[in-house]
């Protein structure tokens, strides 16, 4: 306006010093130089509000991202339970029964003294583990003891604790290799021997996933410790006992293998452990199973009452885990994650996609206007039994993008038998259509999940790489922490709308008019540079601080 029409027009009126000076008036006038540090301040109260609840926000950025999660992937096994496994059930060839039940007949004080076949379950569920007693805690009964180690490894220690002090059966029997369990292979392998047998052969014994080690499996042990060949009929059961166990109790099902070498032993005379490895896996075949052990590892007391908060506010809740898929939905199911009648499967997904091709939609758009209308109108699922998905990692091979864009309109997803990787791509692909993130996990298994995320939440209890790769961490373990945390992040987005709406009218406002008077009418200019910044940085920031300290409305979280 000065170089255009002030300058040519009237030459006197306004020197270049004096127009650089106005020019740096109305700029600090039009920036409010207080929002920053409003904006600084509010993310501060309300990280320290957060951490009133035992939350540790390690970036203030971070407090603002929350308010706007869409989506909250979380781990079964210590996040929504309460990683307390007990076992419930135990099962052989051709029988099974309560836990209880089997431990009140067996206790012995020594390995000798149990049945055979108790004996051999004993021995796999303390030989192939990973925990051990904290030596603190061994005067206090067994379920009171303190246990390093998997939620899964800690109740099999007890379980075998219950059926046989371990003390003495530990100095018995030599472990030479232990191979631990990941969620690729699902099985844990341990190469040993007993010290009370003359030869000393080693043997191998293992623990995993039904579906992985029966096919390994060529004989399987009875209730009265006679080994018999694995048949279609035994196969079978077992298989129908697994998914009962898993659909009725929500069971963690788990096989306990063995293999003895009567004759030629490829085991002994290895004494490289990498040799020995190389040798134990390659005969991971012709195993015996001794048992099946069912775990419960029950919800957490306040996880119905928070998924209840999340979907209240919008925010739909994903279970990732890698648990059987009826296990998982049974957990869902208790902790409110499914809530409908009828639940989809991969196959549902697929015949969605298949009426997709058949309408030759190609088009990205109206692929996922197809979809959305096949998922809200299909006469079979209506809104009341429509939403809720169980999916297994094998499931998720291969794909489209038209697959997850049905995935992605479902309100209540279980992803079961996961992988790492896997729970990378679920989280990619939501994030691909445009949903705000946060996945929850406490092992290293689950940090690349968690850095692609939007917000990564750590369990206080959980390892030390999880908390380092997370953005939040829930020092107290409690899954309710974290409706507080998305309740403050929702907070500080209204607190700071209330603080926009402050500065700019009141302050800017009324900075600008007296600046443009002065430009057009010649009008003495009342405030200088210097006076404006004061009155932006200092006076206005302490009246805003009224406004970061508003406390959340009622409905905050009854809406999206």
């Amino acid at each position: 306006l000065w170089a255009v029409w002030l300058r040519p027009k009237y030459p006197g009126f306004m020197s270049v010093s004096d127009a650089l000076a106005n020019g740096v008036g109305v700029l600090v006038t039009f920036v409010p130089g207080s929002l920053p540090i409003s904006l600084i301040l509010a993310m501060t109260m309300v990280a320290k509000r957060m951490q009133r609840y035992k939350l540790l926000v390690k970036n203030l950025t971070t407090v603002e991202t929350l308010g706007t999660v869409t989506v909250i992937c979380c781990e079964k096994t210590g996040t929504v339970t309460q990683r307390r496994m007990v076992p419930t059930r135990i099962g052989f060839g051709d029988t099974e029964m309560e836990f209880d039940d089997l431990v009140s007949t067996c206790e012995a004080a020594t390995v000798d003294a149990l049945d055979v076949a108790v004996r051999r379950v004993h021995e796999t569920a303390f030989l192939c583990n990973a925990a051990r007693f904290d030596p603190t805690s061994m005067h206090l009964p067994v379920n009171g003891r303190v246990v390093l180690g998997d939620a899964t490894d800690c109740a099999l220690l007890r379980m075998a604790e219950h059926l046989c002090p371990l003390q003495p059966a530990r100095r018995q029997y030599n472990t030479l290799l232990t191979v631990p369990f990941n969620l690729r292979r699902r099985w844990m392998l341990a190469v040993c021997t007993d010290r009370t047998k003359s030869a000393q052969s080693p043997f191998m014994v293992a623990k995993g996933a039904p579906e992985t080690l029966l096919p390994k499996c060529t004989q399987v042990q009875i209730q009265n410790g006679e080994i018999v060949p694995m048949d279609h009929t035994r196969r079978s059961r077992i298989e129908e006992m697994q998914h009962r166990w898993a659909a009725q109790y929500g069971c963690r099902v788990l096989l306990l293998c063995r293999r003895e070498y009567t004759e030629s032993n490829p085991l002994s005379g290895v004494a490289d452990s990498a040799e020995l490895y190389a040798v134990a896996c390659q005969n991971m075949c012709e195993l015996c199973v001794v048992g099946l052990v069912g775990l419960v590892d029950p919800p957490r007391d306040e996880i119905l009452d928070s998924v209840g908060k999340f979907r209240g506010a919008g925010i739909r809740v994903f279970m990732v885990t890698g648990d059987y898929a009826p296990t998982a939905a049974f957990v869902a199911r208790q902790c409110g994650i499914i809530t409908s009648t009828t639940v989809d499967g991969i196959d549902e997904i697929n015949a969605r996609v298949t009426v997709n091709k058949s309408e030759k939609r190609t088009d990205d758009i109206a692929c996922r206007s197809t979809a959305r209308s096949l998922l809200v109108s299909d006469s079979e699922h209506t809104l009341a039994n429509r939403s809720s998905l169980v999916v297994s990692g094998p499931d998720l091979h291969g794909l489209g993008a038209v697959h997850w864009d049905i995935i992605a309109l479902y309100d209540e997803c279980v992803f079961a038998r996961i992988t790492p990787e896997q729970k990378l791509q679920v989280v990619e692909e939501m994030r691909g259509r445009k949903h705000i993130v946060a996945v929850t996990g406490d092992e290293v298994n689950d940090v690349p999940a968690m850095r692609a995320a939007h917000v990564g939440v750590a369990m206080g209890n959980g390892t030390q790489v999880a908390k380092a790769a997370s953005n939040v961490v829930l020092l107290d373990n409690n899954f309710s922490s974290l409706v507080v945390a998305i309740e403050c992040g929702r907070l500080l987005f209204i607190n700071l709308k209330k603080v926009i709406v402050y500065l700019l009218p009141m302050t800017n406002l009324s900075e600008i008019m007296p600046s443009l008077f002065n430009v057009v009418l010649g009008l003495p200019i009342p405030l200088s540079t210097f006076l404006m910044l004061v009155i932006n940085t200092i006076t206005d920031v302490w009246a805003s601080v009224v406004l970061i300290h508003e406390e959340p409305e009622t409905d905050l979280m009854l809406h999206p």
